[in-house]
């Protein structure tokens, strides 16, 4: 159990008139010889229960495949309940062995929010790693968003993934054991397009610096993944991530992505395994000490 010093982080421990001993650090810190030195590569995250976000296609879909791949229970999170189910099947396909339960959830829901973690916390009992990877960018500027897209944007791309951390923590908090990965954007720190987008991941990364905070002294890290642009269906404006209301579409109506090759340093995109391979690092415990780090996987772009 986690020292309830380091705990509760109260007020004397944030201000530093309180400082943890050696005594403090070894009551959750492992011991050197029962730390894994031989870590299997090939199945990262080998048994840990995990859920993903917006993991129906694009960069959710990959980290979902991914994270199967190397052993992981994965609870795959999308609105399309047939959509969703198609791409566990493909995973399924493509690896015999992989355990993966399509969950279809409107994550800006609340209500909904609590419901799966309460199934997750029922049949698994646990929960290691959380992927807050579902979101979606407006390429409008502050004086064209009005309030219909700033709810609907600050909502899935903060507010949503401030809900999911919470709900996890109830749960990684007692395990004293966790981790939580944010997928956010390199427009969260240097914003190009969507000003509604870029200030919600900008929100983003400092909830996971905050969430790294709370979880100092325990055995549970925060960290965020900031794609640039990557090539994904919805980011080629192949099809929307919203449903079909006046915000959606307003956002679906501009095309940014000269915009954004113009202004960036190199015009070479990533991928969706890029971020997953990101993602999927921060989820296994070679990530173990790594907490409230902003990573950039943009292959430069934005230099």
């Amino acid at each position: 159990m986690v020292n309830e010093k380091l705990k509760s982080l109260n007020e004397n421990y944030i201000n530093q008139s309180w400082q943890p001993t050696v005594d403090d650090y070894r009551e959750i810190a492992p011991g050197e010889d029962l730390m894994n030195y031989s870590f299997n590569y090939s199945r990262m995250v080998d048994g840990k229960v995990t859920i993903i976000t917006g993991a129906s296609d694009g960069m959710g879909f990959k980290m979902a495949e991914l994270y199967a791949q190397h052993g992981a229970k994965v609870i795959m999170i999308a609105r399309r309940e047939e959509k969703l189910n198609d791409a566990a099947q493909r995973i399924r396909d493509k690896f015999d062995y992989a355990e993966v339960y399509p969950y279809a959830a409107d994550i800006m829901d609340p209500e909904k929010t609590k419901e799966v973690f309460a199934w997750v916390k029922e049949k698994f009992g646990r929960l290691d790693v959380l992927v807050n990877n579902a979101g979606a960018g407006d390429p409008c500027i502050p004086d064209t968003s009005d309030d219909e897209l700033i709810d609907w944007y600050v909502d899935l791309n903060l507010k949503a993934p401030m809900r999911y951390t919470r709900e996890a923590l109830k749960i990684m908090l007692p395990q004293n054991y966790g981790h939580i990965v944010n997928i956010g954007s390199i427009n969260g720190t240097r914003p190009l397009c969507g000003s509604v987008y870029s200030g919600a991941k900008g929100g983003l990364n400092t909830w996971t610096k905050s969430v790294a905070i709370r979880c100092v002294g325990t055995n549970i890290n925060c960290n965020a993944v900031c794609p640039g642009f990557t090539v994904t269906p919805l980011s080629l404006n192949q099809e929307s991530n919203a449903t079909e209301t006046g915000a959606a579409k307003k956002a679906r109506s501009v095309d940014y992505l000269p915009i954004l090759h113009k202004k960036s340093t190199r015009n070479v995109p990533t991928f969706p395994i890029d971020q997953a391979h990101a993602a999927l690092f921060f989820g296994s415990d070679l990530a173990r000490c790594i907490t409230g780090q902003i990573v950039n996987v943009d292959n430069g772009q934005y230099l």
